[in-house]
């Protein structure tokens, strides 16, 4: 009977810790997001030169682990007023892909968006007192379209663009 009874509590324990180990995996649900580190030329307007020459500056900065990391010190101008911090790379190009697929999708995060995309961001302006991030690029032929994401929180506000 004793063996019975103990072989009962081995499997109830084991069919608990099975559960705990899936709660926990069912728990993290946040999606592991990686950096656009390879910028593809597909907009047919854009002669190979020109890309080339725009997305000079390219992942010279990247936002990691809720920072902002600067990859390249002279690409990137990092400028502070009180509690905005703005970064400005020169020559940073967003693909017209790209930026299409921004605005099709309409529920980023901040952490998914700036992961994947600081890196073709031109202007990046942080506001810690209103905790705002508003994100500018700049695509197309000769850089004519612009595209704006800012940030309220977490979730993204408002998606406007040129093109």
């Amino acid at each position: 009977m004793q063996d019975k009874e103990h072989g009962m509590k081995k499997i109830s324990l084991s069919i608990i810790l099975i559960l705990t180990i899936f709660v926990i995996g069912c728990s993290n649900q946040e999606k592991k997001v990686e950096p656009i580190t390879s910028w593809k030329n597909e907009d047919k307007e854009v002669s190979a030169q020109e890309f080339k020459e725009l997305t000079k500056s390219n992942n010279a900065l990247e936002y990691k682990n809720g920072k902002f990391i600067i990859h390249d010190e002279d690409a990137v101008v990092k400028s502070q007023a009180g509690d905005v911090t703005t970064y400005f790379v020169q020559n940073a190009y967003i693909p017209m892909t790209d930026a299409e697929t921004i605005i099709k999708k309409d529920k980023w995060t901040k952490r998914e968006f700036l992961t994947q995309y600081i890196g073709a961001a031109q202007n990046i302006t942080v506001n810690e007192k209103d905790k705002t991030v508003e994100v500018f690029f700049i695509t197309g032929p000769r850089g004519y379209g612009e595209l704006r994401v800012l940030f309220d929180g977490n979730k993204a506000g408002t998606v406007t663009n040129t093109f």
